[in-house]
């Protein structure tokens, strides 16, 4: 067995102006994609304070929570399965459960490629178990990268809760203003991409032995 305390996320995928998802969510969401095959449902939403839609992606999967907290703690990882994102690594480790990191991201014509500095914080249920993994930006905590536009509006949720029969519902949520006077129109026509295919990079990820047979101390830890 691997043992670990590696922690993070993303996907992901924050800002001076943070406000949270609770604050500014003002619609119903809306089922916008499926993939069947892989047990992927996708939905968006308007917001109060912007044109982007937030997304959210939901999928069920047969893993442990070792196993997808484990892939979320490999930050340099995340261009093997994360949509777009083109290289990533860890800037700061705070604890087990708290780290800042940095992504690069490749976005399609006419978009320049971005760049997001992140503040992950992970947290369990003692109850339930459930994983929360909570993101947002810290534009400033990192300078600036010569080839790329720094997004400093983002935030981002992924929540492992565990099912019967080994399995685990998996929802990833975010609202990201990529900046830039980008019409929103183009940039919520690129939205449903990035649940869809970041799920699907997770579920083949997770049954790599890397992952499915890590034991992660910060789940057994009391």
């Amino acid at each position: 067995m691997i043992r670990s305390t590696r922690f993070f996320f993303f996907a992901a995928w924050l800002t001076a102006f943070f406000l949270p998802l609770t604050l500014f969510a003002a619609g119903n969401w809306e089922q916008t994609e499926a993939d069947p095959e892989n047990d992927i449902l996708v939905y968006t939403r308007s917001v109060e304070y912007s044109p982007i839609k937030e997304y959210k992606g939901k999928t069920t999967v047969t893993a442990s929570l070792d196993a997808l907290v484990c892939l979320m703690a490999d930050v340099e990882s995340f261009s093997r399965w994360m949509h777009n994102v083109e290289s990533s690594r860890t800037l700061e480790r705070i604890s087990d459960t708290e780290r800042i990191i940095y992504v690069a991201q490749g976005v399609p014509w006419p978009m320049s490629n971005r760049d997001l500095v992140l503040h992950s914080k992970l947290r369990v249920d003692p109850d339930t178990r459930k994983v929360t993994i909570d993101v947002e930006a810290r534009p400033d905590a990192y300078p600036e990268q010569e080839g790329y536009f720094r997004i400093r509006v983002m935030t981002s949720t992924w929540q492992f809760t565990p099912q019967e029969n080994g399995k685990v519902e998996v929802v990833y949520t975010t609202h990201v203003d990529p900046g830039g006077n980008i019409p929103s129109q183009l940039v919520n026509a690129h939205t449903l991409d990035t649940p869809l295919n970041s799920l699907r990079g997770l579920r083949e990820m997770i049954q790599k032995p890397e992952y499915s047979e890590a034991v992660m101390d910060v789940l057994h830890t009391p």
